[in-house]
């Protein structure tokens, strides 16, 4: 006999439901925890259900879309929380399953023993009021991966309780690697969310959050790529700062630094402002990076170039101002 929803009689026709009625009969297939109250077995999903995390790299899956119908006094609702996961067999070591959001990540320390597809197989369940549903995904921890996640020298964002934000898309490389999922750790604060196709995170916060790293994970048919970005969320909407400069970096004074030389004596820069974090504009140098909280620029140059202007812009939730006509920087 298939679901009943509340209105249909299924497949016996009128006649034989009213009978079944005045027969003292309750009319339907689920199974009923009161008057007009009915559940069903919650529906479990991965939109990424092959997760190939790498050995040495902070990993986290795409959330489960898990919904769970009930209905309640004659009246049906869909919900999305109150789940419980778990995972059979146990993960690698160093993988945890949020057994309140069905996200498994971690770092991995050792490599799984094939490399190569079938993977092995988990499965997911997901319980709930309605009871239990499983799901299974493949997993394996690569040695390593092909794949590279960058925000490019934009993963920094200052915003405040209320003010709503987005912060760009990450860039997955090689091209020719398209990714099959995004997950974050550790979990956003409430009232943001990462799009699961893109890897975008937006929304509006709801509450303080001081300065923290959090990390994007791409998930692709050849291992899961990395990208770090740093989130700072103020109680209040602070004046924009001014008068962002360098000491050094001018057109007049470029910033030499030696190719495959480390570079640590970056200073900060002139700034007036409060809450805010740093990035950068085009991407640096490979090898290169800029500290989203100080702006102080250090690491070891890979790449030579000319004296070339990168745009530093310091932000919070109130404004931003930004180097002119740039910080000059060559490698030689």
């Amino acid at each position: 006999m298939p679901g009943w929803n509340g209105k249909q009689f299924a497949t016996y026709g009128l006649i034989s439901a009213l009978a079944m009625v005045s027969a003292g009969y309750q009319v339907g297939c689920h199974k009923h925890t009161g008057p007009d109250d009915s559940t069903q077995s919650p529906i479990l999903s991965y939109q990424a259900p092959t997760m190939l995390p790498v050995v040495g790299q902070a990993f986290a899956s795409v959330a489960p879309d898990a919904t769970d119908y009930v209905v309640v006094n004659g009246v049906g609702s869909t919900l999305t929380t109150g789940f419980t996961f778990t995972v059979t067999p146990p993960l690698p070591a160093d993988l945890t399953l949020n057994p309140d959001l069905g996200v498994i990540s971690g770092t991995p320390l050792a490599a799984s023993a094939s490399q190569v597809a079938p993977y092995p197989i988990y499965t997911i369940t997901a319980t709930t009021i309605g009871g239990p549903t499983s799901f299974p995904i493949t997993l394996a921890v690569l040695a390593s991966s092909p794949a590279s996640l960058t925000f490019a020298g934009a993963g920094a964002s200052s915003t405040a309780v209320g003010a709503a934000m987005a912060l760009p898309a990450p860039t997955l490389l090689p091209s020719t690697v398209a990714a099959v999922g995004f997950g974050v750790s550790p979990t956003l604060p409430a009232g943001l969310t990462i799009n699961p196709s893109s890897g975008v995170v937006s929304g509006t916060p709801t509450a303080p959050l001081a300065a923290t790293v959090f990390t994007v994970t791409a998930s692709t048919p050849v291992g899961s790529a990395n990208a770090p970005f740093t989130l700072l969320v103020s109680a209040a909407v602070p004046a924009a700062p001014t008068g962002l400069a360098y000491a050094t970096g001018s057109v007049d004074n470029p910033l030499v630094l030696t190719l495959n030389q480390p570079y640590t004596a970056g200073t900060a820069p002139a700034v007036t402002g409060t809450d805010l974090v740093y990035t950068v504009s085009p991407a640096l140098p490979a090898g290169l990076v800029l500290d989203p909280l100080t702006g102080i620029l250090s690491g070891t140059p890979t790449v030579q170039t000319v004296n070339n202007p990168y745009v530093v812009t310091a932000s919070n939730a109130g404004g931003n101002s930004q180097t002119n006509p740039g910080l000059y920087l060559a490698v030689n």
